[in-house]
């Protein structure tokens, strides 16, 4: 994702762990890792810097290769002091940054699109964003725009030490997130590891037999390419071929799969987030997402069920391989295979006018394409 401007991520690591007995929770060992290994893999691609904010001896940290903090206010004042000890960091150092991300350490599992969620919950960059599950507020987990270090400091200096009541009157805006997939299992986006029955239900979750995903394979192209309709061919020849194929399409912003008559457009139209329609023949759930951001596409995986193979329309910069289509009347003919590198063959009408370096089928050359796409996952018939 690019980002609108730097944003650091700050690890908060101050916490006393007195649950867990004392010492570092983050460096307690979760599936032959420590737990703050995996939340810095995790961070890393959503941010351009990583720090730790960290008092008292810091050489624990030494072997992460990132900058340990501590915080600036003496005396141990809480989350609110490594939050704006992590701020001071950024304007000393990163001057062009105007975000940081805080993140507990004990949270393992926290969303991939951490930080995209929070940038596009609102487009005021002076907003003060906040994360909220099923689980509840997680004040320590947000986005903090740097204007706000002074501000911040002057309160710690009067002895505000509550997060959640700070944030509030910050008119931070909570950003909600669904549950996480983990090991084939929906838990809570921030699940996290305060006791050790906390640890050992995380590691009981790591040693779940993964439910590995399916195959994936994309079609994308420019606006009236035909998408739609190589969609439907390349279903129509893979069923007849015997794979199980399920569909992930990109749709526009306001489509309507129900209608004012039926019963679960009332239900949805009073109130309802959710509406799940079941009968012997399919299951159908609708979900409200109302102010929240668009579901990443990691987060619609998992409702593809058991497949062979997922086909997706849409969804360009998605890291699996695609096929772009180009075709008369769609509104470009721009090549799109130079700016997506995942774009692996080219379907085209006029075959043979493309320039490009990769495989060219022609649109109605369906078996070929299938066969292309068959060869390049390597697909096998369950």
């Amino acid at each position: 994702m690019a980002l609108p401007d730097g944003i650091v991520g700050v690890l908060l690591a101050g916490g006393r762990s007195s649950r867990m007995g004392g010492g570092d929770k983050c460096l307690r060992m979760l599936g032959g890792r420590t737990i703050l290994a995996r939340i810095i893999d995790r961070l890393t691609p959503q941010v351009s810097d990583i720090v730790i904010n960290a008092n008292g001896d810091t050489s624990r940290f030494a072997t992460f290769g990132v900058p340990v903090i501590p915080d600036s206010i003496v005396g141990y004042a809480g989350p609110l002091a490594g939050v704006h000890a992590g701020l001071e960091w950024v304007k000393a150092n990163r001057p062009d940054a105007g975000h940081v991300v805080t993140m507990a350490t004990d949270t393992p599992f926290f969303p991939t699109d951490l930080v995209r969620r929070l940038l596009q919950a609102s487009e005021d960059s002076s907003a003060l964003r906040i994360a909220e599950s099923v689980a509840g507020t997680h004040y320590v987990i947000g986005l903090w725009p740097v204007t706000l270090a002074d501000a911040l400091k002057a309160s710690l200096e009067r002895g505000e030490r509550k997060v959640g009541a700070w944030t509030k009157e910050h008119c931070a805006i909570e950003v909600f997130f669904p549950p996480v997939d983990v090991a084939g299992q929906r838990i809570d986006a921030f699940f996290n590891i305060n006791a050790p029955e906390d640890l050992a239900a995380a590691e009981a979750l790591l040693s779940e037999k993964t439910i590995m995903s399916p195959p994936i394979f994309g079609v994308v192209g420019w606006k009236n390419s035909g998408k739609t309709t190589l969609m439907v061919d390349l279903i129509r020849e893979f069923t007849h071929r015997g794979f199980v194929v399920s569909v992930i399409k990109h749709a526009h912003a306001k489509f309507e799969i129900d209608h004012p008559r039926r019963d679960s457009f009332k239900m949805r139209e009073v109130g309802a987030r959710q509406v799940m329609l079941s009968s012997p023949r399919r299951f159908a759930l609708m979900r409200e997402l109302g102010d929240a951001p668009e579901m990443a596409f990691e987060e619609l995986l998992p409702y593809a069920g058991p497949c062979d193979l997922v086909l997706v329309e849409g969804y360009k910069r998605e890291a699996y391989p695609k096929i772009e289509i180009r075709r008369e009347g769609a509104i470009s003919r721009e090549p799109l295979s130079a700016n997506f590198p995942q774009v692996v063959a080219i379907v085209s009408d006029r075959p043979d006018n493309e320039q490009d370096q990769l495989p060219v089928f022609h649109v109605d050359a369906i078996g070929p394409i299938v066969d292309f796409i068959v060869a390049t996952l390597g697909l096998k018939r369950a």
